[in-house]
């Protein structure tokens, strides 16, 4: 996008809805910008480590590197006592599957930002 082209949020369907739902899509929403082979994946917002990897992400994005390694620190500590997932779960192993897909396309594609 330019920087002549203005940023529209995608129209929101409920505006009390907590944002970045379905019916309060965040500005920079991308599930209907997605091209057809492009791979995804969807962290809800009733993960146990949600909130906090959204954040790890967006501190790393951000160039904080000590804000993102207490997060990190933060997620560490949730999941030492409780793993959200056993190793040999099927989630498990196509998260990874997702990880390969994305690293792949992002080799042949380019950024998509």
């Amino acid at each position: 996008m330019s920087d002549n082209e203005t940023k529209e949020r995608p129209a929101a369907a409920d505006p009390a809805a907590p944002y970045g739902s379905a019916n309060n899509p965040s500005e920079f929403d991308v599930l209907n910008k997605l091209e057809k082979d492009e791979p995804y994946f969807i962290i809800r917002g009733g993960d146990p480590l949600s909130d906090a990897l959204v954040e790890l992400h967006a501190y790393i994005g951000a160039g904080q590197s000590g804000a993102a390694h207490d997060t990190l620190e933060r997620i560490l500590a949730l999941t030492s006592q409780h793993p959200p997932r056993p190793v040999g779960s099927p989630k498990y192993r196509e998260t990874f599957k997702i990880s390969v897909s994305m690293e792949r396309y992002r080799e042949t594609h380019g950024r998509s930002h």
